[in-house]
């Protein structure tokens, strides 16, 4: 699992950036602006997909279930836990897990991961071999 940032060129207007590349990589980086000082202000999480829903691990070694996953004619589509904010239509495991951590701030994860169960501990799920995505979420 790789992080990488990128700068943009200074004229654009700003925003952060979610770059997505090719699922081989599982790698997601947001680009910041040059001359700011952008690692103590990002939180780095992993989303994971074995099925039936999206989990999203920290840092710490802590691991939440952050949506809820439905497969239909080929399609999936997704209810983001504590938000209720949904998407559909996609046609790939990749496409879900990068729609869902479109819809991600660091401040939304993190009371997630204040308000759900830990289930880290839970030893029920193997996520080594499923689908996974590095994020990187930029903090206020």
């Amino acid at each position: 699992m790789r992080f990488r940032l990128q700068n943009l060129p200074s004229q654009l207007p700003w925003q952060p950036t979610l770059i997505c590349h090719p699922p081989i990589s599982s790698e997601v980086t947001i680009a910041h602006p040059p001359g700011q000082d952008q690692l103590q202000k990002v939180r780095c999480y992993t989303l994971f997909f074995p099925g039936g829903r999206v989990y999203a691990g920290d840092t710490e070694g802590h691991l939440i279930a952050l949506a809820l996953v439905t497969h239909r004619q080929g399609r999936y589509s997704y209810t983001l836990e504590g938000s209720g904010v949904a998407g559909g239509g996609l046609a790939t495991v990749q496409a879900l897990l990068e729609a869902v951590a479109s819809q991600l701030t660091a401040d939304f994860v993190d009371a997630q991961f204040h308000h759900c169960p830990d289930l880290a501990r839970a030893d029920v799920f193997d996520l080594t071999a499923g689908p996974h995505l590095n994020i990187r979420l930029q903090t206020p």
